[in-house]
């Protein structure tokens, strides 16, 4: 029997956060030999409890190989078109024997309504690098949310004869949430200090950026280490974003579980 009529992809419950964790931890703390500087992962990689988070808001599932747990993979969801893989892991003792590639296959059926996925990886991650770009993805730009290392950031097009459209800058209004959408940097702001709304006693530094296509243009909120890591004339995307309304002007504002994008 070949490996791809052995595996299987099953919603996870909440017995199975320990082994996910178990196995999650064993796969991540071998990036050390595909170019991590040290063993680690993910935040929350080898914590069952962590795992029992990701389980409510994120569609979470266990890699069978003849009923046995071998690994997970856990989807979040812009909206019913973008799906983001946000992690996915094998146990290491089995990598290398397609089971990684049979499981995504499996999970491009459970999503019809799916034509767009996106995913990030570590720069320095040459075996997910390799895997991503065999499965069909291309990078299309550099995540910089980690502060120790920029993030390689892919899309895959499941049927490009029906390709997914980013919204129209132009078209953006107050209330819109799950938006994806890219312009081009036309000028920025100067950062200021404001108080934090969630922590009184913290202070933020926010800066506005104008982006812009051939629609129109937007104000896009910048926070803390956002705002020097971008520049006018740099083309963005943002993913998952929401707009909102600011004294009558139009912001775009990235959500805590969205993306922004510096494209290549």
């Amino acid at each position: 029997m070949s490996v791809s009529d052995r595996v299987s992809v099953v919603e996870a419950v909440e017995d199975d956060a320990e082994i996910l964790a178990e196995i999650s931890k064993r796969a991540f703390d071998t990036d050390v030999d595909v170019g991590a500087p040290d063993p680690g992962g993910p935040p929350g990689y080898d914590s069952p409890e962590a795992h029992l988070r990701f389980m409510e808001f994120l569609d979470c599932y266990k890699i069978l190989l003849d009923e046995e747990i071998v690994g997970g993979v856990f989807v979040g969801k812009v909206n019913e078109e973008h799906l983001v893989l946000e992690r996915t892991f094998i146990d290491p003792d089995l990598h290398n024997r397609g089971i990684a590639t049979q499981a995504m296959e499996l999970v491009w059926e459970m999503y019809p309504e799916g034509r767009f996925w996106t995913l990030g990886t570590p720069e320095w991650n040459v075996r997910t690098k390799r895997f991503y770009e065999k499965l069909g993805f291309t990078q299309v730009g550099w995540d910089l949310s980690e502060p120790e290392w920029r993030g390689r950031w892919y899309e895959k097009q499941l049927d490009p004869s029906r390709p997914y459209e980013m919204a129209r800058i132009g078209d953006l209004v107050d209330g819109m949430r799950g938006v994806d959408v890219e312009g081009e940097v036309l000028e920025k702001g100067m950062a200021r200090s404001v108080r934090s709304k969630r922590r009184r006693w913290e202070t933020l530094t926010v800066a506005n950026a104008a982006i812009g296509d051939a629609s129109g243009r937007v104000v896009l909120v910048l926070w803390n280490e956002q705002i020097r890591q971008v520049k006018e004339g740099d083309r963005v995307r943002v993913e998952n974003g929401y707009v909102s309304s600011y004294r009558g002007i139009t912001q775009l504002n990235v959500s805590r579980a969205g993306r922004r994008i510096i494209l290549i």
